[in-house]
């Protein structure tokens, strides 16, 4: 069953994506692909961390 960290990870992934994909301005755009990368640098972390599980 996923952890709490997991599901607050994806869900703060999937509203940065879903943002990006909404954004209608250049501006908008540039915020919130910041925000993607930031949080995609989040996932790669957790799934490094959930790897390194035994």
């Amino acid at each position: 069953m996923p952890s709490e960290e997991t599901r607050r990870v994806l869900k703060v992934f999937g509203v940065a994506v879903t943002s990006l994909e909404d954004a209608t301005t250049a501006e908008d755009r540039a915020k919130w692909g910041a925000e993607v990368s930031e949080r995609l640098r989040e996932v790669h972390e957790l799934v490094d961390r959930l790897r390194g599980k035994k």
